[in-house]
């Protein structure tokens, strides 16, 4: 791939920028480049810096970005948005939120990355790096093992228990036979057991379920962006019973009847989704209230390469300025519409 560079090295703003970059020192605004020169441009500047952020304006000219730039780095993962006018309007099912923890786990990993993104992910609560890495599991063939402590956390972490694993975020547990398939892996693994001794454990296809590869330990990632221990749902649902009681009595004290029954039955929902359904679904809008210290993804960025700084390219500014705005604009309508409904019936 130096052979790429060769022609960008000839030009002397190109040596400049790359120099100041380098040393940190500023930001620069590039004009006039086709499509086509674009990518190779931000490959060009960003040599050397193991975590790059290209961050475009919307979902399909991401795609067309990640998709392109697979030529010159293999490691560019694409970071899908999250909804943030319908947090319930997944219609691919855990397909995005797949793809947002592959990249959470190549982060946690270390290793050079290279993130296509829009601005509407910039726009989305994260949890830390470091909150969402305690949950790993860690399993080895040297330590224990222990059935129901393991399907316990397992389903904390998102996964569904199931007869038979078929996809990415399912396990089973069947006579001293655990299978998980990872969330971000390729194939399961199954761990045999013999009482709480690991005899073995490897990979397997799931649909010959010939073994693949014989392992020593894996690491079991979270299948949500969101782990909620007992504890912290607990508290989490103590805030939400606080602030809702305040605005519930705000209401009353307004006369306005139906609003604060509304928020009361709401929240009485939530809390019987959580605490006695145990159900963690669609949690997103809420997310403040369980996390208080929550990120952004570019800070996920700063903080997960320690010392070592990344880079961040932005495809178009007066475009991605122009959908920020769109989607405020929309956040604001929505919340317009809620109130005035609320306040016809």
């Amino acid at each position: 791939m130096r052979a790429l560079l060769a022609p960008l090295s000839e030009l002397g703003e190109y040596e400049e920028i790359r120099e100041l970059l380098v040393r940190g020192k500023t930001s620069a605004a590039l004009s006039g480049c086709a499509d086509s020169q674009k990518l190779h441009m931000i490959y060009g500047l960003g040599e050397g810096f193991r975590r790059k952020l290209i961050i475009t304006f919307n979902d399909l000219r991401a795609k067309e970005l990640y998709e392109d730039y697979q030529f010159y780095d293999r490691n560019v993962m694409l970071y899908p948005a999250k909804d943030l006018i319908f947090f319930q309007a997944d219609i691919h099912g855990n397909q995005l939120t797949k793809e947002r923890i592959k990249v959470l786990r190549r982060m946690a990993e270390g290793v050079p990355l290279t993130v296509v993104t829009t601005f509407d992910a910039l726009m989305a609560p994260q949890v830390s790096l470091a909150d969402w890495c305690k949950h790993v599991i860690s399993i080895s063939r040297q330590a224990p093992v222990e059935e129901h402590e393991l399907a316990g956390a397992l389903a904390g972490l998102g996964y569904e228990r199931c007869d038979q694993v078929e996809e990415p975020g399912q396990f089973s547990i069947r006579g001293g036979i655990v299978d998980i398939f990872d969330l971000t892996a390729e194939n399961p693994v199954r761990i045999e057991l013999w009482g709480d001794a690991v005899e073995s454990m490897r990979t397997f296809d799931v649909l010959s379920q010939r073994s693949i590869e014989n392992l020593e330990s894996i690491s079991v990632f979270p299948a949500t962006e969101f782990v909620l221990e007992e504890e912290r749902i607990r508290e989490g649902v103590r805030k939400l019973e606080a602030e809702a009681a305040r605005q519930e009595k705000i209401f009353r004290d307004g006369f306005h009847t139906e609003e604060a029954h509304r928020i009361a039955v709401q929240v009485k929902e939530l809390k019987e989704q959580l605490l006695e359904f145990k159900s963690k679904v669609n949690l997103e809008g809420y997310v403040r209230y369980f996390y208080e210290d929550t990120v952004t993804l570019p800070e996920l960025f700063l903080r997960a390469g320690g010392n070592l700084k990344p880079l961040f390219f932005v495809e178009e500014p007066a475009r991605v300025r122009e959908q920020a705005q769109a989607v405020e604009l929309e956040k604001a309508k929505k919340e317009i519409r809620q109130c005035d409904a609320e306040a016809d019936r």
